[in-house]
C-alpha cells in the first residue's frame, strides 16, 4: 500500500484539477462527479493510517489558545503551531491598531481574519514572516468623510479617511488574491469558515441554507460552456405535479438541520429528498450530492426547460461539497419555488430567487 505521504500528493493533485476551471472544462463535470467520491475515500484512509485528522484538528485548537502542547503532538506539527500563534500575535497587534481609528462601531472580527489566514498558511515555511498590516488591509476599505474643526475661534470643514471593515467575504478574498498574490481555491475558503464556526461557536459550520448573507456577490464559476454540457433534452413526467403537491403539505413546517426527519422539523435537501421519496425515487442525503446525483444520472437541463416538480440548485457559498451547492428546492411552476428556507425558518413558496446564485436544475422525476 501506498504510504500516506505519497497519497497526500495525489489527493491534493486530484484536488487542485477539480478546483481548476481549464481541466474541468477539459475533463467536465460528469467525470469529476464520478472521481469525486473515490478521491474522498483516499482521505478517509490518509486520515485512518496516520491520524492527521486528530493532528489537524488538535493543531487548529492549540493555535487558537495557549494551553500548553501535548509532548504527543509531533515535532513538525509542534513548530507550526508556535509559528502560527507568533502570527496571531502579530495579528492581533495590527487589527487593534485598525479598530483603534474604526468609527461606526464595526469592528474588525479578529477570529474571522485568523481562521482565513490559517486555512491559507498553516503548514507553510514561517507563516510569521508574511506582511502582516498587508494580510489585515485586505479587511478593509477606505471612506473619505468630513468634519467640522474650531482654530483659534474659526469653524472650517475638513477630509479625513477612515479604516471601514469589509462584511463581505467574497470581496475580502479578492483583496487576497489582489494584495497577497494568493489564488484562494474553494476548499481553502470552505475550510476557514468550518475554523471560524468552531472557533467561534463550538460547532461545524452550517452548509446548506440560503441565509448566507457574508457572500452576497459569490457566483459559483462555471462558465457558459461549462454549463452547457449539463444541459439534456429531457421528456417531461406525471409525476413532476405529484411532487409539488407533496412538496406543498410541508408549507410552514419548521427549519433545522439537526432535527431534519424528527417530527415535521425539514431543511432544504431532507424537504426534497422526502418529497420524491414518497413517488418511490430515493435521493442522497444532501443538496450537493442530489446535484452530484442528477449529474451522474444524466437529469440535469437548463434554466428554461424548468417544470413543475424539477429541482433547483443553488451555490450560496463555498461549502467544499460538489460544485458548492448549499441549497435544493422544487420548481412549482410560473416562477415559483418550494423550499425548506433557513432564512424564512420554515417550508415557503415563493418566487425563484438569486438567479445569479442558481447552478444547476434536474429532473429526477422521470425516474422509475
Amino acid at each position: 500500500m501506498a504510504d500516506p505521504g505519497t497519497l497526500g500528493i495525489i489527493v491534493k493533485t486530484a484536488l487542485a484539477a477539480l478546483s481548476d476551471g481549464r481541466l474541468r472544462k477539459g475533463i467536465g463535470w460528469t467525470i469529476a462527479a464520478i472521481l469525486s467520491p473515490f478521491i474522498l475515500i483516499i482521505v478517509v484512509v490518509i486520515s485512518l493510517l496516520s491520524g492527521t485528522t486528530n493532528h489537524n484538528n488538535n493543531a487548529m485548537y492549540l493555535s487558537f489558545d495557549e494551553s500548553s502542547i501535548s509532548a504527543n503532538i509531533p515535532k513538525e506539527y509542534r513548530g507550526h503551531i508556535e509559528d502560527m500563534r507568533r502570527s496571531f500575535a502579530m495579528l492581533d497587534g495590527k487589527i487593534r491598531d485598525i479598530n483603534m481609528q474604526i468609527e461606526d462601531g464595526n469592528s474588525l472580527d479578529s477570529i474571522r481574519i485568523k481562521a482565513i489566514f490559517y486555512s491559507l498558511y498553516f503548514g507553510e515555511n514561517q507563516p510569521s514572516n508574511i506582511d502582516k498590516a498587508k494580510f489585515v488591509d485586505c479587511f478593509i476599505k477606505y471612506e473619505e468623510l468630513k468634519r467640522t474643526v474650531t482654530d483659534e475661534g474659526n469653524e472650517y470643514e475638513e477630509t479625513y479617511i477612515v479604516p471601514v471593515a469589509i462584511t463581505n467575504l467574497s470581496e475580502v478574498y479578492k483583496n487576497i488574491e489582489e494584495k497577497m498574490g494568493n489564488s484562494v481555491a474553494y476548499e481553502s475558503m470552505s475550510n476557514a469558515n468550518e475554523i471560524y464556526y468552531r472557533i467561534q461557536y463550538g460547532t461545524p459550520a452550517p452548509n446548506e441554507g440560503d441565509g448566507f448573507t457574508e457572500w452576497e456577490d459569490w457566483v459559483q464559476g462555471l462558465t457558459p460552456e461549462e454549463l452547457e454540457d449539463l444541459y439534456n433534452d429531457l421528456p417531461n413526467s406525471d409525476k413532476g405535479s405529484k411532487i409539488v403537491q407533496l412538496a406543498m403539505s410541508r408549507l410552514g413546517d419548521p427549519y433545522s438541520q439537526e432535527k431534519r426527519g424528527q417530527g415535521r422539523y425539514t431543511d432544504c435537501s431532507y424537504l426534497t429528498l422526502w418529497s420524491y421519496r414518497q413517488i418511490g425515487v430515493n435521493l442522497p442525503a444532501t443538496a450537493a450530492e442530489q446535484a452530484r446525483f442528477c449529474v451522474k444520472k444524466k437529469i440535469t437541463i437548463s434554466k428554461k426547460d424548468l417544470v413543475p416538480g424539477d429541482l433547483v440548485f443553488w451555490s450560496h457559498k463555498p461549502n467544499g461539497r460538489f460544485m458548492n451547492i448549499t441549497h435544493v428546492g422544487v420548481y412549482a411552476g410560473g416562477g415559483k419555488v418550494v423550499d425548506a428556507s433557513y432564512s424564512k425558518g420554515k417550508v415557503v413558496y415563493r418566487n425563484l430567487f438569486d438567479s445569479n446564485k442558481q447552478v444547476l436544475y434536474g429532473r429526477p422525476h422521470i425516474l422509475k
